[in-house]
């Protein structure tokens, strides 16, 4: 008979063991969807528990462990917050600060993906369950994807050194810093490290880009529908403090002093905390107050300072198909009467006059609606125009800033595919019109559990959904792999996506086929 402890050592040894710095880790051997065997390690910490005292403070380091973690079940981690979808429960625990390692293989040098979810900076986590690595791993490249602090817990700002914002922006850099420390150990290569966010998670990117904390942790990035340029990112900046204060006395303390503000919230239970929260608004902001910035100039002083590194940035063609609802009268109603408030926030990404804005809500009437009012008709071109006015266009600007001043490559695409894969938006709302909707192309990117319940197989080879997953996963991989998502052209990427210059503005439309247009000079009306 053999020794059960024999049998015991014969079952570890299955199991990978890696050491990082605070001590060693058993990851899992896994399957992925399309049939290949990765390792994952799921649920690392890579900062203390920001709970108790550390709640509202800036990451602190992990603390060290004796003999080995067992990592190798899947732990859903993430940070408190209200669920996107029925029954709209407040879930999570402050104690949130993890990442995952996904890797073919212990050995060699492979490059980098660091997934930042995204979620308005209120919801969302980077657990097994929400979001994995199956399709980027079959062109050999280690994804690590972390969670950061959201909502009053990542972003309160009070805009004093007690609370000075940024919160969960600092803990995105404390796991690239981890990556950078440790990432060898499981066959990643440290100085080849793409970041990549969508949503609020490109505009975390981007906060990544201008952050002289960040500087040398990353060597690439691209943003998903999402900029520090959008107005949705950076709306109310000027009332964070006022946000927060309000959210002080909706708890039950009335006080102008963030000391004593502070230290009430410490003594507030964090899903009383939340239960009050949800309904501010957050974000990532300057904060040269803190002991430690991360952005210590207010951000449009900070955009000529980005990292000169290669980048991609994009939007889709219908963002708007997630936030429309149904196409009932009031809603066509409300629709009608904001479209002006639309109009107006293209202000700041285009440097409006009050006269211009006026002209240009006139010119958006006539052009996309015919002068007439919105209706089920014309919904089509009022998604076109909202996908420009809070994607779009602010990507561009983003994009001619750039071409200016860097010599690295700057790549933009719109992505319009429609396909039959479930998305994101598919899970919060009936699609309304078709097209390709915020943040659909995530799902040609990553396994997305949630979407996938009733279909768990990857979209089978020769079809179309299929054809442009192997498009994004390899464009995507070369990148992160070389810098040019065009470096190895196959059988799916057969053209060349050149980079953006002043010279030469293009775009690259990700839609059936593969095409590198010109960018239009007035993305709005394009001849």
């Amino acid at each position: 008979e053999v020794p059960m402890k024999l049998v015991r050592i014969c079952l570890a040894m299955s199991k990978p063991v890696v050491t990082v710095k605070q001590g060693k880790l058993e990851g899992a051997e896994l399957k992925s969807a399309l049939g290949l065997s990765y390792l994952a390690f799921r649920g690392i910490p890579f900062a203390a528990p920001p709970v108790g005292n550390l709640r509202f403070k800036d990451p602190q380091p992990p603390v060290p462990w004796t003999g080995i973690k067992d990592i190798s079940k899947d732990q859903k981690y993430c940070a408190p917050q209200k669920e996107e979808l029925a029954p709209f429960d407040i879930i999570g625990d402050e104690d949130c600060l993890y990442l995952n390692v996904y890797t073919n293989s212990l050995n060699q040098s492979k490059p980098v993906m660091f997934w930042i979810h995204g979620g308005a900076f209120i919801v969302g986590n980077s657990s097994f369950s929400q979001s994995r690595p199956d399709y980027l791993l079959a062109k050999d490249v280690v994804v690590v994807s972390a969670n950061h602090r959201l909502g009053a817990f990542g972003f309160l700002n009070l805009g004093h050194r007690v609370a000075p914002g940024n919160f969960g922006l600092k803990d995105v850099i404390a796991a690239l810093e981890w990556v950078k420390e440790n990432i060898g150990n499981f066959g990643g290569d440290p100085n080849n490290v793409t970041i990549f966010g969508a949503s609020a998670g490109g505009a975390l990117v981007h906060s990544l880009l201008i952050s002289p904390r960040a500087k040398g942790l990353f060597h690439k990035a691209i943003l998903h529908s999402g900029t520090l340029y959008c107005s949705w990112v950076t709306r109310d900046m000027k009332n964070h403090s006022a946000y927060g204060f309000k959210l002080v006395s909706i708890l039950g303390k009335d006080t102008t002093d963030p000391v004593e503000a502070v230290e009430f919230l410490r003594t507030v239970p964090a899903k009383d905390i939340e239960m009050k929260s949800f309904i501010l608004v957050y974000g990532v902001d300057h904060d040269a107050v803190a002991e430690n910035p991360v952005l210590p100039q207010p951000i449009e002083q900070l955009f000529p300072n980005d990292a000169n590194v290669p980048v991609i940035i994009s939007y889709s063609e219908h963002e708007y198909i997630m936030f429309l609802k149904d196409k009932s009268e009031k809603t066509m109603k409300d629709l009608n009467q904001m479209l002006y408030t639309h109009v107006n926030n293209l202000r700041s990404s285009m440097k409006l006059e009050d006269a211009e804005v006026e002209k240009l809500f006139e010119m958006v009437k006539d052009r996309y609606f015919g002068g007439k009012p919105i209706t089920e008709e014309t919904l089509s071109n009022l998604s076109k125009l909202l996908s420009i006015i809070y994607f779009g266009s602010p990507a561009m600007t983003m994009l001619k800033d750039r071409v200016k001043r860097m010599t690295a490559p700057n790549y933009f695409c719109v992505f319009s595919y429609v396909g039959n894969e479930k998305t994101q938006t598919d899970l919060l709302v009936k699609r309304q019109i078709s097209g390709a909707s915020h943040v659909d192309e995530m799902a040609y990117l990553l396994y997305l559990p949630q979407c996938k319940i009733e279909n768990p197989d990857p979209p089978a080879i020769g079809t179309k959904d299929r054809i442009t997953l192997e498009r994004m996963t390899k464009m995507w991989t070369n990148f992160a792999r070389t810098g040019d998502p065009t470096s190895v052209k196959d059988e799916y990427v057969n053209v060349t996506w050149k980079p953006a210059t002043s010279k030469e503005l293009c775009q690259l439309i990700i839609g059936d086929e593969l095409q590198l247009l010109p960018l239009p000079q007035d993305i709005l009306f394009p001849k």
